[in-house]
């Protein structure tokens, strides 16, 4: 590049003579191509000098990861002290490195590396060996073609609301990472309203066509940050998952209001209706609701919230041609904590098809948590113990909508407890520890579960 414009530059002094003739504009316009020519010698010298070429540092920001916990874990799938198989005692180990080039005002591009993994084993595959994974790849485009439009093109996370349909991407197995491959659109209508269009694969399986084996994630998702006669923020949506394997194609329809109030009252309420096709032969017609309350004690000591929540997730009917049974999309892992998670986990050995036999007939992703047929009641407390210690206690209440003849509706019995020390603004210190004691559902085998793990991270 350099020669290119010195070239350039010593053809023009060649014919400086040539010019002699000519008006003195020409001369001033010849006089500035020069000078600007010398000044970008000068710049690309100094950038190959200095072996950065254009990138800045500005314009370059690293950072990263590290959480280590340690689990004990009994009876998550069996409810069954003699059953060693769901009895757990490990390390995990989760390790995360970003850098986010921000190449102009309106482009940036994001690469992340992470790796997860259950103690040293000697296994192989997702979440046992140390196999690093790219977790996030994306390019984001803003302002597009000079429209007010946003594009956010690659492996990325999707998340919206609490999580209540989308935000588990079950991208590697279980809760490792949440990322999706895709492409989302951001229309912004207005300052304050936005209509997302995205295309997403869950799984891309076999390549070419011969075997019928994707899931997909597509659809609408229009977002109000502030309605102006009431002030909450509004959501509404309808997304279609289709996985091909099972001939599943359904459509889910749904609207989120929330909001925080100046008073310390803030809530979340959210429904939506399932459409379409449960398998090729049967016809998905399910719903579900997740509702939530809140109120926070302001200008006390602690800063204590009291909340409530009242989910339900449809459940199979008995004799009838339709699936009624919630399908769980991508609101799996992290909503109702992580021992529930383990619970609606869809292994072999889990016993909750002793409670309704089609808990696993209409998904086909092992480690989903396919959350359905399912009634959460729940109460809890959480305060800021200390400027670094934060504590929420729970319990929740589980029935079954559904259950297979002679089986009673009671799931159980589940509390919850976390803890968090803010060590400094990078390292902290974190306890959490369930119980979730079965219900008269599961007579046969009773043993309570529970897990509990401690935790050390360090972001930066």
């Amino acid at each position: 590049m350099i020669k290119k414009i010195s070239t350039l530059a010593l053809a023009g002094l060649v014919a400086w003579p040539a010019l002699a003739a000519a008006d003195t504009d020409r001369i001033a316009e010849l006089e500035g191509q020069m000078q600007a020519m010398q000044a970008e010698i000068t710049e690309l010298k100094q950038q190959d000098e200095s072996g950065k070429g254009g990138l800045s540092s500005d314009q370059l920001s690293m950072g990263g990861e590290v959480i280590f916990r340690g689990y004990r874990i009994r009876n998550v799938w069996t409810f069954d002290d003699d059953n060693k198989g769901d009895d757990r005692d490990a390390f995990r180990l989760k390790g995360s490195l970003w850098a986010n080039y921000q190449a102009t005002d309106d482009v940036s591009v994001r690469i992340q590396f992470t790796n997860q993994s259950w103690g040293e084993t000697d296994d192989a595959g997702d979440n046992v060996d140390n196999k690093v994974f790219l977790d996030n790849a994306y390019i984001q485009a803003n302002n597009l073609f000079g429209l007010p439009v946003d594009a956010t093109l690659g492996r990325q996370n999707l998340i919206y609301g609490s999580g209540f349909v989308i935000l588990d991407g079950q991208s590697q197995y279980g809760s490792t990472s949440i990322y999706f491959d895709g492409i989302k659109l951001r229309f912004h209508l207005t300052d304050l309203v936005s209509l997302d269009a995205i295309y997403m694969k869950d799984r891309e399986n076999t390549p070419g066509h011969s075997v019928r084996d994707d899931i997909t994630l597509a659809g609408f998702y229009l977002i109000n940050q502030e309605c102006p006669l009431t002030g909450m923020r509004q959501e509404l949506y309808a997304l279609n998952r289709k996985d091909e394997t099972l001939d599943k194609d359904i459509w889910m329809y749904g609207a989120r209001f929330s909001d925080r109030l100046q008073n310390g009252l803030d809530y979340s309420l959210e429904g939506a209706i399932q459409r379409g096709d449960a398998t090729k032969d049967v016809d998905q017609k399910a719903y579900g609701m997740k509702l939530d309350a809140g109120y926070t004690l302001q200008n006390t000591a602690f800063t204590p919230r009291f909340y409530a929540n009242y989910s339900y997730l449809s459940g199979n009917k008995r004799g009838t041609d339709d699936n009624e049974q919630w399908d769980v999309f991508y609101g799996g892992w992290p909503q109702w904590g992580d021992l529930l998670a383990w619970k609606y986990l869809n292994v072999p050995p889990n016993n909750l098809n002793q409670a309704y036999s089609s808990f696993g007939d209409y998904s086909g992703v092992t480690g989903e948590a396919i959350y359905s047929n399912l009634q959460i009641i729940t109460v809890g407390a959480s305060a800021q113990l200390t400027p670094k210690l934060s504590a929420n206690l729970s319990y929740s209440d589980l029935s079954f909508n559904r259950t297979d003849p002679g089986v009673d509706k009671d799931f159980g019995d589940y509390y919850q407890a976390t803890f968090r020390y803010q060590y400094t603004p990078q390292l902290s210190f974190g306890l959490y520890a369930a119980m979730l004691e079965p219900g008269d559902a599961f007579e046969d085998n009773d043993d309570s579960a529970t897990e509990v793990f401690w935790e050390v991270a360090y972001r930066f």
